[in-house]
């Protein structure tokens, strides 16, 4: 009898906890929004926040709404188009999160590089899942004997996590996906079968009216960037503040609202930039801006599209007329006629600055600003970075051949004294039957900050597939340059073109004098996103034999040189010319423009030649920078030591003049010695 009973408590037993399990599977996941969920079940690790423990929203407050809009009713597409380290990376782990916990589902994170993807693995997913326990009992490590998980593939309980590449076709069709996200956006490349994006997103056909995609990047070139295109097709959202003075909601931009004063002298004190209300002229402390920004539901966000309703057409931020819904924590346009809301809210578009970040101060922007505001390149970065908004070209300083040739200027000696190494840029012309060939040689100076002269150029006629024309070259490359303080400087470092005819040649001729820092090179076929002027990653084969050349970022380095053409101030960037420069010189030197055209459906942009004109100014002055670039990581160049060996150098010249010349160049090695730096 008392084993009876036992095994029917037992039966009992069990049934309870079968009816426990199954309840708990059918059981609806319990209705939150985004931000709710991430206070309550999401935790931060050390390893990837500087503010370890419970995700707290209002801590990022700015990031509130476009986590509201992934569970607002009616939105299929969120575009987040923001400023560097401000909400875009926290947005998608927490997307994550949310539908791995309560909305299983199969889900596809796209980053626009492999290694990319497996760092978002590595250093963002795994702690997010570590720290967070409700996501620890649902997605194992990939290090489990029992998971069959990799770093780039991960399985739930209803649905997956890819995490893959957008160059790859493959990766971007094999699979049904019902959430896409994807990252960084402006760095895709087009691949043979289109751009990427509509390609992952196509992934979500068999999902109608459950599916999310989500676009997240900060903005580049307003001509190309995808993520402005996709904010433009958005509903425009804009986050807005209440000043607490006049109790207006505004709107905060950095060129409109902050002001800084000037120094008698006119000097910028950017330490003393404030924030202005423009409704009241009223100046916003620190102190009251970072409450704001920091306080929950403190910062709405407002449809801002332009429409047209009651045949009317009407800018919202202009009528200022909106219905603010509490619930979805968003303002809706409304037609001040007819009270209508005209503006589709089916693709949420955000865009913010660092204005709304808590973690920077309005005076480092400023300082920001100044420090970038005279660089073409640098402003762009300021712009697209810290203000999160693209950089248009058409507002790019233009600049002719003949205001370069009004700059030309009297060199008090070969060097002038601003001068602290040389470098050389050779390009390599075959010719065509009236002219065999030659090579067009330009020796830059560079100081500091990159600031330059143009020391000589050369025109060397001939066969390059000659060892007499290389014979010519070699005494050009190894002519000494009087400096103003009085000695004697050599070329530190020369790119030669390898690009064309007579490559083998340049192999050859570099190979002997790899030790000389006399590089082969050839220009990077870029497609979309431009490579850096250098490579960064040492490829110690290449760079120790000299027979394979080194590709190096053309299009980023005559992005460069057109930045530094357009300083019209001495100092940082300026190139300065010498007075007896031939004037079509300088034509050739302006003789590429920026075109945009399309490839496999993706607007990219493409450097092209002016028709009727030659362009070998231009080149031998990229190859200059980017030998200047070489030194810099190859050789590890210190500039403010080899000054300062050129002062102690000078000031002996000064006290003994009589003394034999000396010669002021930076230490060279052998290929033996210098294997370990190559």
């Amino acid at each position: 009898m008392s084993l009876l009973r036992s095994h029917q408590t037992a039966l009992e037993s069990f049934q309870n906890r079968l009816t426990k399990s199954v309840s708990s599977v059918l059981k609806p996941p319990p209705k939150m929004n985004l931000p709710d969920w991430a206070d309550e079940y999401r935790w931060l690790s050390k390893s990837s926040s500087a503010m370890a423990g419970p995700w707290v929203t209002a801590n990022v407050e700015i990031a509130r709404g476009p986590m509201m809009a992934v569970t607002e009713p009616g939105v299929r597409l969120i575009t987040v188009m923001v400023s560097t380290q401000t909400l875009k990376t926290s947005l998608l782990e927490n997307i994550i999160g949310y539908f791995v916990h309560l909305d299983p589902s199969p889900i596809l994170l796209l980053q626009p590089k492999d290694e990319f993807a497996e760092a978002f693995s590595k250093e963002r997913l795994v702690p997010m899942v570590k720290e967070s326990a409700v996501l620890k009992g649902l997605m194992r490590d990939s290090k489990s004997r029992k998971s069959n998980d990799t770093i780039k593939y991960k399985t739930f309980p209803g649905g997956f996590l890819a995490i893959a590449s957008a160059g790859s076709p493959t990766n971007l069709a094999m699979r049904a996906i019902r959430l896409v996200l994807e990252d960084e956006i402006d760095k895709y490349l087009a691949t043979k079968e289109g751009d990427p994006i509509l390609l992952a997103e196509e992934r979500m056909a068999t999902f109608i009216g459950t599916e999310l995609a989500v676009r997240a990047c900060s903005p580049t070139l307003i001509e190309t960037s995808r993520i402005y295109k996709s904010y433009i097709e958005g509903d425009q959202r804009r986050p807005y503040i209440k000043c607490p003075h006049c109790g207006e909601w505004i709107t905060l931009d950095f060129f409109k609202n902050v002001e800084w004063p000037k120094s008698a002298g006119g000097v910028h004190m950017p330490r003393q930039a404030e924030l202005h209300c423009l409704e009241c002229g009223t100046v916003i402390t620190e102190r009251q801006r970072m409450g704001i920004m920091t306080s929950k539901q403190a910062i709405r966000w407002r449809q801002t599209r332009p429409f047209r309703c009651c045949d009317l057409e009407q800018d919202p931020r202009v009528e200022r007329q909106w219905d603010w819904d509490d619930e979805r924590q968003v303002g809706y346009t409304k037609c001040k006629i007819c009270g209508g809301h005209p503006v589709e809210n089916t693709h949420a578009s955000f865009t913010a600055s660092k204005l709304y970040s808590p973690f920077t101060s309005v005076a480092t922007l400023a300082e920001k600003f100044i420090a970038a505001k005279d660089d073409p390149e640098s402003k762009q970065t300021f712009i697209n970075t810290q203000l999160g908004w693209p950089f248009s070209q058409e507002n790019m300083k233009n600049t002719t051949a003949n205001v370069l040739l009004s700059r030309r200027e009297f060199y008090n000696a070969e060097v002038p004294a601003g001068v602290t190494l040389l470098t050389a840029g050779i390009d390599v012309q075959a010719g065509g039957t009236a002219n065999i060939g030659r090579f067009e040689v330009e020796v830059v100076g560079w100081g500091a900050d990159d600031e330059s002269w143009s020391i000589a150029t050369h025109v060397i006629q001939g066969d390059p597939a000659t060892k007499e024309l290389w014979d010519e070259l070699e005494q050009v490359l190894i002519k000494p340059y009087k400096h103003e303080l009085g000695f004697d400087m050599h070329l530190m470092g020369a790119c030669i073109d390898t690009g064309g005819y007579a490559n083998h040649h340049a192999f050859e001729f570099c190979r002997a004098r790899v030790g000389r820092n006399i590089w082969p090179i050839k220009g990077a076929s870029d497609r979309g996103t431009w490579s850096t002027i250098w490579p960064e990653k040492e490829r110690h084969d290449k760079f120790r034999t000299g027979y394979k050349p080194i590709i190096i970022g053309v299009s980023q380095a005559k992005e460069v040189v057109r930045g530094q053409l357009f300083q019209d101030k001495p100092g940082k960037n300026y190139c300065h010319f010498p007075v007896d420069r031939d004037p079509a010189w300088f034509d050739q030197l302006l003789a590429e423009r920026i075109i945009l055209e399309k490839v496999s459906g993706t607007v990219v942009r493409r450097w092209a030649k002016i028709p009727g004109r030659n362009n070998e100014a231009l080149d031998c002055r990229v190859y200059a920078l980017a030998a200047l670039q070489g030194l810099r990581i190859v050789r590890r160049l210190n500039v403010t030591r080899m000054r300062e060996e050129q002062e102690r150098i000078a000031v002996c010249i000064k006290e003994n003049p009589r003394a034999p010349t000396v010669t002021a160049t930076a230490p060279q090695r052998s290929v033996r010695k210098s294997r370990r730096d190559y």
